[in-house]
């Protein structure tokens, strides 16, 4: 009853005295020649390869940021981490308050910290950042999915710390932030933008409103908020309730006559259902007034840094805008980005004025026009495993310049120009998604040389796609015909 457990125990005596055996030969055939070993030892050799090239790779890691700092951002605390040699506690606390951020670049100034690296944690990193910016500190913002923990036990003193010995070794990259003015248009732009699109919202709920008393403008009416659908929305929030008066606001280039109008403003009118009417309009325009204001104050800056504006100076434009304001404008923006970017086609002043406040006039930062589009999310993912494309969608990145420069390549397909028509190419082997976004892509290489170089746009007109294409095509038939030992000939004139 004991002989199968003594057999198994022999066993596997015999089996660690072979494993033994084998390793000590195998140890004896790595000092012999490359010829001498046997098949069965090279995955010996090959795992002592692989840990002395990861010994080598090690070594090979280099700091490149010596006097740098790390700092976990916070909402009431930030959490900051220098180097041990540079203090006797190398991790500090500081409030969020002003005087507690300038002692933090005090006590980062005292220790030599030149470079700072912080993580852009919702809004809580601009007052940091503009406080050791303004202090001379060179700060980078860095994106929260580069600085991610390794597994572990995680706390706010081992996140600064590991923000730091990655900056120490140069392996993260800060984010792009313009110039302090171009901030302050920025922040001026997408206010306008908000407002913009709260402003649609109430339009919403004044047609809800309606439809809920059957009042059904929206149906003769293109916009309730056009010159006729205002005056009488206001007339009924006034007390009008007669649909053949307020049939007599119609406009005389809608096309419903007075008296589809008159029926289809037949309605309950329920007091309650009119007062969420009458509250929809006070918030529109309220929101009209708030979007004037930053108009106003965007219009200011742009001024401001594009210094003194010729405004009788419109025949240097490509397309001058039609209205007044948007061709003061456009002029101001020529001037604050020394080119005139809505010469270019389907780009208009409400573009360039997005790609002035997103990225300013210099592009230094972007060492190419590829690096631009890449942070303009218009580029094509990497997203590369096992020398494959992985399938899948790619991560989403919300980039406001390169979604303006999206809305502009959509329009694309009306353009009578070359941009046009290369889009229109577009679409017949790509869907619109791509197509909108190569496009764009396109648009964007057109910016980045204009604003680089400091050169207008040359006009390229259909005819010159036409000729590209025609000349690819005859090329293609060219390396065709050569492959088949074929000669092509050009057709004689009739």
């Amino acid at each position: 009853m004991f002989s199968t457990p003594t057999r198994s125990v022999a066993r596997t005596a015999i089996g660690v005295e072979s494993l033994t055996a084998r390793r000590c030969r195998d140890l004896e055939w790595k000092s012999e020649s490359p010829a001498a070993v046997p098949p069965g030892a090279t995955d010996w050799i090959l795992g002592d390869d692989r840990m002395e090239n990861k010994r080598k790779r090690q070594r090979a890691m280099r700091v490149v940021h010596p006097n740098c700092a790390g700092i976990d951002v916070g909402k009431a605390m930030h959490y900051v981490a220098v180097d041990e040699s540079a203090a006797e506690r190398p991790v500090r606390t500081f409030g969020s308050f002003t005087d507690d951020l300038e002692a933090m670049a005090a006590w980062l100034i005292s220790c030599g910290v030149d470079i700072v690296a912080l993580e852009s944690t919702g809004v809580y990193w601009i007052p940091v950042f503009e406080v050791l910016d303004r202090e001379g500190l060179e700060v980078h913002l860095v994106d929260a999915r580069a600085t991610k923990q390794v597994s572990g036990r995680k706390s706010d003193v081992r996140d600064c710390q590991w923000i730091r010995e990655l900056m120490s070794f140069g392996l993260l990259r800060g984010a792009f932030r313009p110039a302090d003015r171009i901030c302050e248009l920025r922040a001026y732009v997408r206010q306008r933008a908000r407002s913009t699109r709260d402003r649609g919202r109430c339009v919403q709920h004044m047609q809800k409103a309606l439809t809920e008393m059957n009042v059904q403008l929206d149906n003769v009416l293109s916009d309730i908020m056009g010159a006729t659908g205002q005056r009488i929305v206001r007339a009924i929030v006034a007390g009008e309730r007669d649909g053949a008066v307020l049939a007599r606001f119609r406009d005389r280039r809608v096309k419903a006559d007075e008296a589809t109008i008159a029926r289809s403003l037949r309605g309950n009118w329920r007091d309650e259902h009119l007062f969420a009417l009458e509250q929809a309009l006070e918030r529109y325009d309220l929101l009209t007034r708030q979007i004037r204001g930053a108009e106003a104050r965007l219009d200011a800056v742009v001024r401001t840094i594009a210094g003194e504006v010729d405004e009788s100076a419109a025949a240097v434009l490509a397309k001058p805008a039609a209205k007044p304001a948007e061709r003061r404008r456009q002029l101001a923006l020529r001037a604050m980005l020394g080119v005139d970017l809505t010469a270019i086609p389907t780009i208009g002043v409400e573009t360039a004025l997005i790609i002035a406040s997103e990225v300013g006039p210099d592009l230094s930062r972007f060492p190419n026009a590829a690096h631009f589009c890449s942070w303009l999310a218009l580029a094509p993912g990497t997203r590369i495993s096992g020398g494959k494309q992985l399938r899948g969608p790619q991560p989403t990145r919300l980039n406001r310049a390169g979604q303006a420069l999206r809305m502009a390549a959509s329009t694309a397909r009306n353009s009578d120009s070359y941009i046009g028509a290369s889009h229109r190419a577009r679409l017949r082997r790509l869907d619109a998604g791509r197509a909108n976004k190569a496009t764009a892509h396109q648009l964007a290489r057109l910016v980045y040389a204009m604003l680089t170089r400091g050169e207008e746009y040359v006009a390229r007109e259909v005819a010159d796609f036409d000729a590209e294409r025609r000349d690819r095509q005859i090329r293609n038939l060219q390396r065709q015909a050569k492959r088949y030992n074929l000669a092509l000939v050009e057709a004689a004139a009739a």
